[in-house]
């Protein structure tokens, strides 16, 4: 089972892995267990802040509202999909985690 994961925060890596050890019945059956796939450094611009547009995400790098946080985190997950279905021939679960200051 492949999960591509879309974004390179290492606290939302640990929070992805952690939350899919936690769902053996998913990747316990197959032949090759889990595999993560984490978007390369040149995917995004890591300069980008306040409210400039994360290319990534579709939304600004600092989202300040509900619904711009789930529109971001919607577009990490399919775009996580799309690039490891590209680059790896296939993906089993896109992961995108976007969060909003408050």
């Amino acid at each position: 089972m492949l999960v591509s994961i879309g974004t390179r925060s290492t606290p939302k890596i640990i929070a992805i892995t952690r939350a899919f050890s936690h769902y053996p019945e998913l990747w316990l059956e197959k032949e090759d267990g889990i595999e993560y796939t984490i978007m390369p450094k040149d995917i995004r611009n890591d300069e980008k802040v306040g409210k400039d547009k994360d290319d990534f995400s579709g939304v600004s790098c600092n989202p300040m509202s509900l619904s711009e946080t789930i529109n971001g985190a919607k577009n990490r997950a399919k775009n996580a999909f799309d690039y490891a279905k590209e680059t790896k021939g296939k993906c089993d679960f896109g992961v995108g985690i976007e969060a909003r200051n408050v």
